[in-house]
């Protein structure tokens, strides 16, 4: 017989090797539970990158478009918000023209010839209807004046009727690559000048800075009943025409802003659907898993203990 037909004897594993690989196997159960454990403490299957370093990537992407889709969705509240504000204003200044309007009609009436008590009373009325419209015309949002563009004021304009704003118009980002205007700016509601509503509030002079309303109440204590009838009335209902036409403006862009809220919610709604479904733990099978890694401990603790104890048999024999 060769020496090369003898088989080599098979290897024994010592009771070292083998308390060896039960402690490392106790090692990774320790390992399997503690991730089971956070898993189901916080409802995550990845809580740091090293969990699953894809899937960690997956979540941050995901989490970075949620945030972008909850600014759009807060954007377009806030947008909405405005534009409520702006045409509900213009609303109850559509109501006080029109107010004032049927009084300085009345003036033409057989009933007030020669009355001039009661001219002076129209005359009250369009004054203090032209109070308040500046008052309508200060209206805030957020502590922001309404009318006064992205001028930082609280005031859009003066006792006197004076512009305090500026001509640019706030928007709101509502969508990728997408904004949506909130306002008008006062000037464009109310006019300037001669032709505006609010000039010269309180001037009790003609001239160029006082408005249609001031120009009626002036005329009207002067008596110029004529010029009341046949000039300043024609003036305010064009005025009043503006002010319609910017809240059909606000309008529209209120159900503009309404299609791109929900547009903006079902986004959320969709990520956030989605990123539960990648990162969202399965209870109900974790705990399984963490009941079965447990139970594997536990028989590679009782295995670990029975090989040491044998060594020991071993040694001491």
């Amino acid at each position: 017989m060769t020496i090369s037909s003898l088989s080599a004897p098979a290897l024994v594993p010592t009771p070292q090797t083998i308390a060896g690989q039960l402690i490392t196997n106790i090692n990774l159960d320790q390992s399997q539970m503690a991730a089971l454990q956070e898993q189901i403490s916080t409802g995550f299957t990845v809580n740091q990158p090293s969990d699953n370093p894809a899937l960690a990537a997956d979540v941050m992407t995901m989490n970075s478009s949620l945030v972008r889709a909850k600014q759009y969705v807060s954007n377009a509240s806030d947008a909405q918000g405005w534009l409520q504000q702006g045409t509900g204003t213009l609303n109850q200044v559509m109501s006080t023209l029109q107010s004032i309007t049927s009084a300085v009609e009345s003036v033409s009436g057989q009933a007030l010839t020669g009355q001039g008590a009661a001219i002076s009373g129209i005359a009250h009325q369009v004054a203090a209807g032209l109070q308040q419209l500046l008052g309508l015309a200060n209206t805030t949002y957020n502590g922001q004046a309404i009318f006064a563009g992205t001028g930082a004021t609280t005031q859009a304009y003066s006792s006197s009727g004076t512009y305090l704003g500026n001509a640019t118009l706030p928007t709101r980002t509502v969508a990728p690559g997408t904004q949506v205007t909130v306002a008008v700016a006062g000037t464009t509601v109310f006019g300037t000048g001669a032709g505006g509503l609010l000039s010269g509030a309180g001037t009790t002079t003609n001239g160029p800075a006082v408005g249609v309303l001031q120009t009626i109440v002036n005329d009207l204590n002067a008596g110029n009943l004529t010029q009341v009838m046949n000039v300043d009335l024609p003036n305010l209902q064009k005025a009043t025409n503006v002010v319609a036409g910017a809240a059909a403006t606000l309008g529209a862009a209120y159900q503009n802003a309404q299609a791109f809220s929900a547009q903006a919610s079902t986004t959320q709604q969709a990520l956030q659907t989605e990123l539960g479904n990648l990162q969202d733990v399965n209870l109900p099978k974790a705990a399984t898993q963490l009941t079965e890694a447990q139970n594997a401990y536990q028989a590679a603790l009782w295995a670990t203990a029975q090989v040491s104890q044998s060594s020991l048999v071993q040694f001491l024999g």
